[in-house]
């Protein structure tokens, strides 16, 4: 497979593979992954990074970056003094690049799937996911593990591409929002905030869902 050139490039690459293959792709690729993404990326982790400092002040809290990648948003947090902030992907490979950075504190790899992870229940004080919600990416079973390994009052700050909650067919009609919903209903968490960025192209337009867990 040839390597993605540009951020239209990558995503007719990994829009052609499946759960499975996924994991391959960003690990084939992993070593370009910044010069591809990095300037489609500020966008998101402009809006990610507002709520992280307006929720999660405190700079030695126990976060995750959850579905880390090469770590583009960890070197944002790093920027802004968070230096307890471990890793977690399912690539290998990526896992590798973020070791690179010195910016996380611990390395976690692990394929996400409807099984509970091998993280212990009550670890962080904060999850944070960018862009993690895409074609073939997590599962909505995601957000009860979330809820599992985050101790009571710990944050979800969760970003993606507002296309996928109507294009994916593991999210759309409506089953990533009766997820969030049903977990709200059932006391687990509660939804502080949902904003939506300034893109006037929808196709582009990024979502930020913050949640709180009871």
């Amino acid at each position: 497979m040839s390597s993605p050139v540009n951020i239209d490039d990558w995503q007719s690459k990994y829009e052609e593979t499946d759960t499975f293959t996924i994991v391959k792709l960003y690990g084939d690729h992993a070593q370009i992954y910044d010069k591809v993404m990095g300037d489609h990326m500020d966008i998101v982790n402009a809006l990610t990074i507002d709520s992280v400092l307006k929720y999660i002040p405190d700079k030695q809290t126990r976060a995750l970056d959850f579905a880390a990648c090469t770590g583009l948003f960890g070197e944002q947090l790093h920027k802004y003094g968070y230096t307890n902030v471990d890793a977690f992907d399912g690539s290998a490979e990526c896992i590798e690049e973020c070791k690179k950075k010195n910016i996380y504190t611990n390395f976690l790899v692990e394929f996400v799937s409807d099984k509970q992870l091998h993280i212990p229940d009550d670890s962080y004080d904060a999850v944070v996911c960018v862009g993690g919600f895409s074609k073939n990416h997590l599962p909505i079973s995601t957000f009860s593990e979330w809820v599992r390994i985050l101790k009571p009052g710990g944050y979800v700050i969760n970003s993606f591409r507002l296309k996928w909650l109507t294009v994916e067919p593991m999210y759309n009609e409506g089953k990533m929002l009766a997820e969030l919903e049903r977990l709200e209903k059932e006391g687990k968490w509660k939804c502080i905030s949902r904003e939506e960025d300034n893109e006037k192209e929808e196709d582009k337009r990024f979502v930020k869902y913050i949640h709180q867990v009871v």
